[in-house]
Formats: structure tokens, C-alpha cells, sequence
């Protein structure tokens, strides 16, 4: 069921083909850095770039440390994590201009764009067309891999994939008169059990929705489920300003309004759900393992709500890995070590430390979900994914920056959630 479900394909092409053999690297002089190769023994050192060390660094320890035993002419070099996508996506663009950036950096899959977009990342296409592995012979799924493709070139090879999910506490739903066994699935039903929740006293919280998650990810997961988009079909014009974008904002402030959400930030929102003083929380799955283990009740998943809509579009998070070299060999190894990591052995490492989705048909067995249900519940959210959506041209970030700070203004009640978002729309219009 699992393999089959990852094997239909969610994008507009049901599988990778690329038989280009063109394998143009990044292209600015800037970026070039010398070859990585140890003149003495031939050894490559390929380093690599990752967010998130909660999450990742264990992860990648304990990957690269199998890759090297596989493949003793290469050295993996982890650098030290930075703390989300957008630092290390500002991070690497600056290694860039000093020609000193990673060979990997494992970027956000909404930042891999601005990448291709300036000519930075090596074309994998010639890699991909000669890898006998590549695509669903074998065992990657193509659904998956194809986040990586951007104007029919490969440029990235996708690590993890994450999707918005509803997290609860069943404990306090018992204690509240709800239902574990039926949580709400449309968002006036998950305010309503908020409530239930904040009446049982003043040390509890009923929800707390994670609007500011890296690159407006959860603000999107609105805006597209009401209908919307980021921008028009042609990227010509901001879109988020229309009505989806205006009902996504005001279902943001009801949660205040309504539920009695608090003005916490990212942080605060995460330790007082793990602390068991918030009922419902919505985060990313990828922080599932991390929830589990913190967590002091029973944790349960469910799927992301319905919108008024009656729809559920949901943004693929997670990260791809892009190489960043003029050099063939580093270029090569580079590429086996993200193959790898997005293969069985670093996938199942990875799925099993995180809550993040599979990019291998073995990577994990269909036992794992039967024995972990609220995994099971990334698995069949699937059918709603969408490329998590990243602004053309160079101000990416300065866009993202701009929208949260307009989602954050709409919650501290400083703006209305109109005319918060007129502006945050106004604003990217102006850099792009």
C-alpha cells in the first residue's frame, strides 16, 4: 500500500526521463572553488551543508558514516548546522560569492529555485541519465524525485519531504469531553474542540498553529487549500492578496480570536505542546520522532483540515540536496553521497529519526507504519501535495521575511488580517 501510494506520482509527469547527457555546472566564476582531492591518496572531500541540527545532524552522522565505509575514496565533512532554511540559504549564497560554499547544501526545497535561477547549482541531468538506479527501476519514486527537476533538468536530489499536519493531545481531549478516537477534520470543528480545550483552565491552551514555520510553509498550506496561490499561473502578478489569500489570513486571527491562540513564537508554541499545555498544534511531520519522545501523554496525528472549500492542498517541505562545484570528481562524489542519503540505508535512517516521508521504496517497510500509526498519517496526506511554491528572481527571502511578519502582525492584533496582507503583497510586487 505504501509503495503504491508513493508510486503514482502527485506532479504533471508520472516518472523522471532525462536523456540530455549536457552536464553544465553552476556557471559563475564566483563559485568556483578548487578541487577538494588530496593529491596524496586521491581522496575526495565533499562538504556538506544542513539545517535544523535537531533534526538533522544525528541523521547525517550517522549516514555519512555508512557512506564512507562503502565508499572509502570520499570524506564527508559535515559543516555546523545552521538554524533553518533561510540562514542557510543566505549562508551559501554568500559562500558563493567568497568561493568557499559547500559542495552539498541540502536547501529547502522552496530555496533550490533562486539557485537555478542565478546559474549556481550543477546540472545533475548527465548523472541521472547514466544512473542505473535513477527513477523507479530503481526504487526511488519518481513523485518524489521529481521535486529536484526544475525546466526539465535535474538540479536537485530531494532528501526529505514533509507535509502540514495536525499534532493533538489525547489526553486532554479526554479531559475536555472529545474523542481521541475522532479528531476534527475541517477547520470550525478543530476551533470548537480548541475551545473545549482552553475552558478546562488557565494553564492550558486549545491550539497553537505554527505560522511562523520557514518559508510561509503553513500560510501557503492555507492559501492553496481555500483555492489560491502564491502568484498567477504566468508569475506575472502576487495572487496571495486575493480572497483564499485574505480567508487564509483571517483564519489565522480567528484562532486568536475564537480559540484564545497566545502570541508565542515558533519555540514557545513547540515546548508548551511538548510540556502537554496546548491541545491541538500544527506543525510539520518532520518533528514527529522529536513531539514523541519529548511528550508526556499520549501524542496522536491526524490529517491536515479541510478548508471552508472542502479542499486540502498541502506544500511539500523537507530539503534537496544541491551541488555547488567546478570540479568532476568532487562534483561525482558529491552526487553518490545525496544518492545515497536519499536511497535505502539514509532514508530509513532518516524516516526513522524524523516523521519525514520516504524517498526509496525500501527504505522503510509497510510493518514500520502498521507499528507507528502517527507516521502513517504523512503517508496518506500524498494525494494533497504541491511543490512548496518559491518567489522567482533574487529577493526570495526578503518576500518570505515580509509575509510573516505581515502573518505575525495579524496575530499580535496590530494589523487587520486585510489589510496586513494588501501590504505584505504590496511589498513582494516591489521586490520582484
Amino acid at each position: 500500500m505504501l509503495k503504491l501510494a508513493l508510486s503514482l506520482g502527485v506532479f504533471t509527469s508520472s516518472a523522471l526521463v532525462v536523456t540530455s547527457l549536457v552536464g553544465s555546472p553552476h556557471g559563475t566564476q564566483d563559485s568556483i572553488r578548487p578541487s577538494a582531492a588530496n593529491a596524496a591518496d586521491d581522496t575526495v572531500e565533499v562538504r556538506v551543508a544542513y539545517p535544523y541540527g535537531a533534526l538533522f545532524t544525528d541523521v547525517h552522522e550517522q549516514i555519512s558514516e555508512q557512506f564512507e565505509q562503502e565508499n572509502p575514496g570520499i570524506d564527508i565533512i559535515l559543516e555546523a548546522p545552521l538554524a533553518n532554511y533561510e540562514e542557510l540559504a543566505q549562508r551559501t549564497l554568500v559562500g558563493i560569492t567568497q568561493n568557499n560554499a559547500p559542495t552539498l547544501s541540502f536547501q529547502g526545497i522552496n530555496q533550490v529555485r533562486q539557485f537555478v535561477d542565478a546559474g549556481h547549482t550543477n546540472d545533475l541531468s548527465e548523472f541521472a541519465s547514466s544512473d542505473p538506479n535513477w527513477g523507479e527501476a530503481g526504487g526511488y519514486y519518481p513523485s518524489m524525485m521529481e521535486l529536484g527537476e526544475f525546466n526539465g533538468r535535474q538540479h536537485a536530489i530531494p532528501f526529505a519531504v514533509s507535509t502540514p499536519i495536525m499534532y493533538y493531545n489525547a489526553d486532554l481531549f479526554r479531559a475536555a469531553g472529545l474523542d481521541p478516537e475522532n479528531p476534527p477534520t475541517e477547520w470550525p470543528d478543530v476551533i470548537a474542540a480548541a475551545q473545549a480545550i482552553d475552558a478546562l483552565g488557565d494553564d492550558t491552551e486549545g491550539l497553537w498553529y505554527n505560522y511562523l514555520i520557514t518559508g510561509n510553509w503553513n500560510y501557503q498550506a492555507l492559501v492553496y487549500s481555500e483555492g489560491g496561490s502564491m502568484m498567477t499561473e504566468d508569475e506575472s502578478a502576487v495572487a496571495f492578496s486575493g480572497d483564499p489569500g485574505v480567508r487564509a489570513a483571517q483564519l489565522i486571527r480567528s484562532f486568536v480570536d475564537k480559540a484564545g491562540m497566545p502570541d508565542w513564537s515558533a519555540d514557545q508554541g513547540e515546548q508548551s505542546f511538548v510540556s502537554g499545555s496546548v491541545g491541538i498544534y500544527f506543525t510539520s511531520t518532520s518533528n514527529l520522532a522529536l513531539l514523541q519522545n519529548g511528550a508526556q501523554f499520549e501524542l496522536r496525528t491526524a490529517l491536515f483540515p479541510l478548508s471552508s472549500t472542502g479542499d486540502r492542498r498541502l506544500p511539500t517541505g523537507g530539503n534537496a540536496g544541491i551541488i555547488i562545484t567546478d570540479d568532476p570528481a568532487e562534483a561525482e562524489a558529491a552526487y553518490q553521497y545525496a544518492m545515497f542519503a536519499a536511497g535505502p540505508v539514509g532514508n530509513n535512517i532518516m524516516v526513522n529519526n524524523t516523521g519525514y516521508m520516504p524517498m526509496h521504496s525500501e527504505a522503510v517497510t509497510e510493518e514500520f507504519y502498521a507499528a507507528n500509526p502517527n507516521y502513517q498519517t504523512s503517508i496518506e496526506q500524498i494525494p494533497y501535495i504541491f511543490r512548496w511554491y518559491s518567489f522567482p528572481g533574487r529577493n526570495n527571502l526578503k518576500i518570505i521575511d515580509e509575509i510573516k511578519d505581515s502573518l505575525q502582525s495579524i496575530v499580535s492584533g496590530q494589523e487587520t488580517p486585510e489589510a496586513a496582507i494588501e501590504n505584505a503583497a504590496s511589498s513582494a510586487e516591489d521586490l520582484l
